[in-house]
């Protein structure tokens, strides 16, 4: 990466040295070769410290750099790895409560609406344990990826619960038509995709932030 004080050093070195040699030379036309001399060794003395201190200040700014970038590309990379596990939460979310998971021959804590021991669970905890990576990667945030992470394992244990209700009880809404409504289940599914677009929303701003 270039420095972009390097022109501006290299001009004021230039005008340095043209005002070195003016009045070098200004001196010498009036016969006063020993103060010449004298001011040329201070100017090039002054030169060759300035330079020095431009050198280790341009070295020190980009080893700062250096390690911004560094840091930047390990935030990049566990954003990346939430968001996988993000994705994976919601296969698995969609799976079980819509698809081949919720089947009959389901463990003891399935049927009484526990997430224990399923792969809902397992992916929920895989995701928290990468929130808290990633909020211990960007300092100053405290446990809020750790925190959105809770917050969606709350909402699916309240809907394997109200789902357990739908199994074992008499639904509260019936439809015309014969279909079974369940208002608060249709409540956590909403609150389930909002918080999920939220958090997803929520890493992608992050990653054009450290991109």
């Amino acid at each position: 990466m270039k420095n972009p004080y390097a022109p501006g050093f290299w001009c004021a070195i230039v005008a340095l040295v043209l005002l070195s040699a003016t009045y070098f030379y200004g001196v010498m036309l009036t016969h006063q070769l020993d103060k010449a001399l004298l001011f040329l060794d201070s100017a090039s003395a002054m030169i060759g410290v300035l330079s020095i201190a431009v050198v280790a200040w341009a070295s020190l700014q980009g080893q700062r750099i250096k390690k911004k970038q560094l840091e930047q590309g390990k935030t990049l990379v566990q954003i990346w790895d939430t968001k996988v596990a993000l994705r994976r939460v919601e296969t698995v979310f969609d799976r079980y409560f819509w698809g081949s998971y919720w089947q009959p021959g389901r463990t003891f804590q399935e049927v009484m609406g526990e997430l224990t021991g399923t792969p809902l669970e397992k992916s929920l905890e895989a995701l928290k344990v990468q929130c808290r990576a990633l909020d211990q990667q960007v300092t100053g945030e405290g446990w809020h990826w750790l925190n959105n992470a809770r917050e969606l394992a709350d909402v699916a244990t309240a809907m394997a619960r109200e789902r357990y209700q739908l199994d074992v009880c008499d639904p509260r809404f019936d439809s015309p038509d014969g279909t079974v409504i369940n208002r608060d289940f249709e409540v956590l599914v909403y609150t389930w995709t909002a918080r999920l677009k939220s958090f997803d929303h929520q890493l992608d701003e992050m990653e054009m932030e450290y991109s």
